[in-house]
């Protein structure tokens, strides 16, 4: 009796944590062995409630400059046109392509977005920017749609500015319209990825706790060169308090100096990959030189050493710079 007892209660919390466990029949089999959110998420988000709709817009879209706007950039006429959009699970970056006087830069806003929703399911998507603390709403995204051809992911989708970018020293002005867009494939790590790896431990946002280098420059250093340009502090310049890093399956990482308010004084995007199978060392931006290499790694806490060759220009000679930091995850 106790053998068929326990055989039919193991049977019993099978069938139960099925049930219970909404995702299941959703997992899509690219995906068994990972922790990550699902890449290959498809459908119209109009359809979808938030979290099926948050999984369909993850990733990176190459949107192009397909659809180039003019804007105003000190008054004088240019143009300007998106790279991509990516969203991670709870912040989005728009890459932008600004061709100011026959010269090309790129621009990038980084910030939160909201799925909103009615009856069930979601009618928009919000993007923010912050601003002295102060999350403004500058675009909003609707009809958008993912499907999947021969293994490719395609969306489309319309985005309305809110309001002129230029408001908040963005240069770009009246890109709003309906566009199309080419998912980025994602890291190789991202379908193994589980709870365990290191890959997913260090794809989230981070907050810089504590900074020493072989320049003998602390934390506090860093904030004040900020405004320092040949020695000598930019009056206008504000100075941070905070630097923060969100680190993207895709590859991506966006690297932020924030006010004391949280808010963005400066936002630079690069890339980044692994450089070995253990995942205990990185490099970004394609740098053949420069290691990062992880000495202790959680989803709460992760501390880093980064090492480099430098060369004096006057005099030639090589050194090695080490520098030691130690982040803290955002919630």
């Amino acid at each position: 009796m106790k053998k068929h007892f326990i055989f039919f209660l193991s049977i019993f919390l099978i069938i139960s944590c099925k049930k219970n466990n909404d995702d299941t029949s959703d997992i899509d089999p690219r995906m068994i062995g990972s922790a990550m959110t699902n890449i290959y998420a498809t459908g119209k988000i109009s359809e979808q409630n938030v979290s099926e709709a948050k999984k369909t817009i993850f990733g990176k879209w190459d949107v192009g400059s397909t659809s180039s706007k003019s804007f105003k950039k000190l008054k004088k006429s240019s143009d300007c046109g998106f790279n991509y959009i990516e969203f991670t699970d709870d912040k989005y970056l728009i890459s932008l392509n600004v061709v100011f006087e026959g010269i090309s830069e790129s621009g990038s806003i980084f910030g939160d977005y909201e799925l909103i929703e009615s009856g069930g399911t979601v009618i928009e998507v919000k993007l923010y920017y912050s601003v002295s603390g102060s999350n403004i709403h500058i675009a909003t995204l609707t009809d958008v749609e993912v499907i999947e051809t021969s293994g490719s992911l395609d969306a489309t989708f319309k985005i309305n500015f809110e309001i002129d970018l230029g408001d908040i020293n963005i240069t770009c002005n009246d890109l709003g319209g309906t566009y199309s867009a080419d998912k980025d494939e994602a890291m190789d790590e991202t379908t193994s990825a589980d709870v365990d790896s290191n890959h997913y431990k260090l794809v989230r946002n981070w907050s810089l706790n504590s900074y020493s280098d072989s320049d003998d420059k602390d934390l506090s250093s860093l904030f004040s060169d900020f405004c320092r340009s040949d020695g000598v502090a930019d009056p206008e310049c504000i100075v941070p308090t905070g630097i923060q890093v969100n680190v993207s399956t895709f590859g991506t990482y966006v690297f932020i100096h924030v006010d004391g308010s949280g808010s963005p004084v400066n936002i630079d995007v690069g890339t980044w990959n692994w450089i070995n199978a253990e995942q205990t060392q990185f490099r970004i931006d394609e740098s053949t030189d420069g290691v990062m290499t992880i000495n202790s790694l959680t989803t709460t806490n992760w501390s880093l050493t980064e090492t480099s060759n430098e060369i004096d220009d006057e005099t030639g000679t090589s050194s090695t710079f080490t520098s030691n930091m130690d982040w803290i995850a955002i919630p």
